[in-house]
């Protein structure tokens, strides 16, 4: 029987020392392949365009350019580059996201988090650190609240919860009781109403309205 097809992935952080933290913390699971890693923002755009990982685990201080800039960049060059942003901030989130960025997580995150993320944002989902989307929350939940919450059904707007949580639409089906097909339709729904083409786009939206 063929082998199933690894994910690819690339690190890039100015330090070395997370760099084989990161590195060995990956190699524990046996779908996972470290196919490199850069430490400056430059070296990052050059092996992502060599070696075509299918997520970029980037770290948003980086050397010459930072971790925003090599985001928006490689969506430039790679527009299907998969970028998972670990940081030890949590402020820049939303420009990481306008910049192309696919997930955020915090550096303090555990093992079984930093795996997780890798594999969902390989599936084209977008995993947002648990504090980071409460303390986004909380922060903007009165923006625009009167007016944009009619934007949304109460049902789209669970769903979107749920696509913040890093669920795929077979766990929200199954989390909300619906069809494949009736979740994919409201998926597609919420990117027309909020006028996004992906699931990071739409959690970034939702939470910079209020929404979410």
């Amino acid at each position: 029987m063929e082998e199933e097809k690894r994910v690819r992935v690339l690190l890039a952080d100015r330090h070395l020392l997370v760099l084989e933290g990161l590195r060995r913390i990956l190699e524990t699971d046996n779908e996972i392949e470290v196919v490199g890693s850069a430490r400056n923002g430059d070296e990052a755009i050059r092996k992502t365009v060599q070696l075509s990982p299918d997520v970029i685990v980037m770290d948003l201080e980086m050397p010459d350019i930072d971790g925003i800039g090599v985001t928006r960049e490689l969506k430039r060059r790679v527009p299907d580059a998969r970028v998972l942003v670990m940081s030890f901030g949590e402020d820049l989130v939303n420009e990481a996201i306008e910049a192309g960025a696919s997930g955020y997580l915090t550096k303090d995150s555990e093992t079984g988090e930093i795996t997780t993320a890798v594999h969902q944002v390989s599936r084209g989902l977008c995993p947002i650190a648990p504090s980071i989307t409460r303390k986004l929350v909380t922060e903007l939940a009165g923006l625009r609240r009167n007016q944009q919450s009619l934007l949304l059904t109460e049902r789209e707007t669970r769903v979107l919860k749920l696509i913040s949580q890093g669920m795929n639409s077979g766990e929200i089906g199954d989390q909300l009781f619906l069809s494949l097909s009736t979740v994919k339709r409201e998926v597609g729904q919420i990117f027309d109403k909020l006028g996004v083409n992906d699931r990071p786009h739409a959690v970034s939206e939702a939470i910079r309205r209020g929404l979410i």
